[in-house]
């Protein structure tokens, strides 16, 4: 699997097993409490999540905690029009 992190490429685990290799020791056992715990139907988004690197994993956090502060700035609405250049 690959995804755009920032401007570059970067290929993602594509097995649980694969995740679990790309991770610490500590948050190998993070994430074996969480897939452990998980009921079946959550694994596919708690593994694609535990799939990101740390730093787009930290880059989401930032990203809702802005918008928990109420500050909506950098974010577009679903009924506005996307800003030039977006999604190119």
């Amino acid at each position: 699997m690959r995804t755009n992190i920032g401007d570059r490429a970067v290929d993602l685990p594509a097995s649980l097993d694969g995740i679990r290799a790309s991770l610490s020791e500590e948050l190998r056992e993070e994430f074996d409490r969480e897939i452990g715990s998980a009921l079946i139907t959550d694994v596919p988004f708690i593994a694609a999540r535990w799939s990101l690197p740390r730093e787009a994993r930290d880059e989401d956090e930032a990203m809702l905690q802005q918008l928990r502060n109420g500050d909506f700035s950098g974010f577009t609405g679903l009924d506005e029009p996307f800003p030039a250049g977006a999604g190119e």
